[in-house]
């Protein structure tokens, strides 16, 4: 790794003169895709398939945003206000600062604005409490803990945030982790209480940008890329992880380059050392004219633990520019490699189509034989619509999502090579082996309040434990010794099929202080089941800059 870490210190030696950006919260997303589609133009600002989105971004096409409603109006005053950084702007002002020092402006607790030093303090609190009719066990969470942000000099831009957990998921995710020491999301989990789970979720980053067209971001945290509820490239719901982002905005063009670290996680409990791999990215996004942004990816998930590999970091995966697959057809080594497209298409001034396309292997003859059922056509395809302002409804807005994966896809001859990071899926939460359906209805009736529903279908083929038959569904399992190879089909193996539907609202009290409640309905059924797995559960909390759980795992 020490030639990587050289590689980022002549970066940081490069860094001229940009003032840096930092990457916004999670909960504002949908507000982004909902001007940019209601604008009737793709924004020049950002590119919204790759997140976190760049605060300095965000402020700049906030500020372009044209209200029709006074709803509108307030969306865009917030987005201003939470990135008064970059914005400055004078609404985000408090008239009575708490002892003149403390929030001084809205989104902050303590705030330094001086011209050369920007901070921003604050604190992260998330607590509720739930009941499952069906569970004689209430959930609850409990999380504490602080951000900061801010630059220096125009040139560096730096992030901290940390938060300890207390958590009881309900009883269907309980079963998940039950086995495991970790949770979705985080690392290492301890047991706390009857049934509940103690851990931490810690992420920082610099930020700095040699020129203006080009932006470096060093540190521990999450990546997103697509526009869809979930992505079948690389999610934010796994474990932070250190990662290097180079990003470089010219004309049309958004290409990213993400080095990471990942956690070949082998258990805690029993001692095993837990072996680094890593990934290297690419990403290149073009906008087509006004409506339409085509992307192409590749990326190579690899380690050196094998006797026919040289037990170092690959340094030509550090190309910024090469052709992956060429590399490793040259290197004749046995790192997983997967590429494929994502599109997003604006119409009608309502409209988004968007879609993902990915490829973990390449089989000419059996990828275009329509009666192929080899295990090689390992893919996955999403494709989404989102409506605005349905029926001429201000602030009414729909989304319909369709994902699909093929069995094996995501895993390797090596567990140390699939896609995942602490057992946790780098992609889709489910894996592979599966079909879903997601339907979204989110509503703004008044400035404050949010309201939305959510109904998800997926069906899927299961293992009956993680020794028995590789049916394709786990990714957390290798191919070695896969004993079916030529008819590998879809939902193979014992068929999982989960249905749930979420009523969910959220009141601000204040800047990023929320007051929730929902209820979730949640049934699943197989044959290793004695009866459905039922789940009724009502819940209400309390959050501040942080964003609401979702039980939709």
């Amino acid at each position: 790794m020490r030639h990587l870490f050289l590689f980022i210190a002549c970066l940081w030696f490069s860094s001229v003169f940009a003032q840096s950006p930092l990457t916004s919260n999670s909960f504002n997303y949908h507000l982004i895709d909902r001007y940019e589609i209601l604008s009737g133009e793709i924004s020049v600002d950002l590119f919204t398939g790759i997140k976190p989105l760049r605060r300095d971004a965000v402020s700049t096409f906030a500020s372009k945003i044209k209200p029709i409603s006074s709803v509108d109006s307030f969306n865009k005053t917030y987005l201003l206000n939470d990135n008064v950084i970059f914005s400055q702007a004078t609404s985000a002002n408090t008239t009575k600062p708490i002892l003149k020092r403390f929030y001084k402006v809205q989104n902050a607790l303590f705030y330094v604005n001086e011209p050369r030093f920007k901070l921003i303090v604050n604190p992260v609190l998330g607590f509720s409490g739930g009941n499952d009719l069906e569970d004689s066990i209430s959930t609850f969470r409990n999380s504490r803990g602080f951000e900061l942000r801010g630059t220096i000099g125009n040139k560096v831009g730096f992030y901290s945030y940390a938060l300890e957990n207390q958590y009881r998921f309900p009883s269907y995710i309980r079963e998940k982790h039950q086995t495991t020491d970790v949770v979705n999301g985080a690392t290492l989990a301890k047991p706390f209480g009857s049934q509940g789970r103690d851990f931490f979720n810690v992420a920082g980053y610099i930020t700095f940008s040699p020129i203006e067209e080009i932006m470096v971001q060093f540190g521990h945290d999450k990546n997103f890329l697509g526009n869809g509820y979930r992505s079948l490239i690389l999610s934010d719901l796994a474990a932070p992880h250190p990662f290097l982002k180079i990003n470089t905005k010219v004309w049309k063009i958004n290409y990213t380059n993400l080095f990471s670290q990942h956690i070949d996680y082998r258990g805690y409990a029993e001692k095993k050392a837990s072996l680094r791999k890593y990934s290297a990215l690419h990403q290149l996004s073009v906008n087509v004219g006004k409506n339409l942004t085509l992307g192409l990816f590749e990326n190579v998930i690899f380690d050196r633990q094998d006797s026919t590999e040289s037990g170092s970091y690959e340094i030509s995966y550090l190309n910024p520019l090469i052709f992956y697959r060429a590399v490793e057809h040259g290197l004749n080594s046995s790192d997983n490699v997967m590429l494929g497209f994502d599109w997003k298409w604006n119409f009608l001034n309502r409209f988004s189509f968007y879609g993902q396309f990915v490829l973990d292997e390449f089989i000419k003859n059996e990828f275009f034989d329509p009666s192929s059922t080899s295990w090689v056509n390992k893919n996955g395809l999403q494709a989404g619509l989102k409506y605005m302002n349905v029926a001429n409804v201000n602030n009414l807005d729909l989304q319909l999502e369709f994902n699909q994966v093929r069995p094996h896809t995501y895993q390797h001859e090596f567990k140390s090579q699939n896609w995942i990071h602490y057992d946790q899926s780098l992609a889709h939460p489910l894996g592979a082996n599966f079909r879903e359906t997601v339907a979204i209805v989110r509503y703004q009736p008044i400035n404050r309040l949010t309201t939305s529903l959510v109904y998800s279908y997926s069906k899927q083929g299961i293992d009956s434990s993680n020794t028995s038959i590789n049916f394709g569904g786990d990714i957390t399992r290798d191919i070695e010794g896969l004993q079916n190879k030529a008819n590998v089909t879809l939902f193979q193996g014992i068929e999982n099929i989960v249905g749930t539907f979420t009523f969910d609202a959220s009141y601000m009290l204040y800047h990023n202080l929320f007051i929730d409640a929902g209820i979730l309905f949640r049934t699943q059924s197989n044959p290793l089941l004695v009866q459905n797995n039922n789940t009724t559960l009502l819940h209400l909390g309390l959050r501040l800059n942080t964003a609401a759980f979702d039980y939709r795992q």
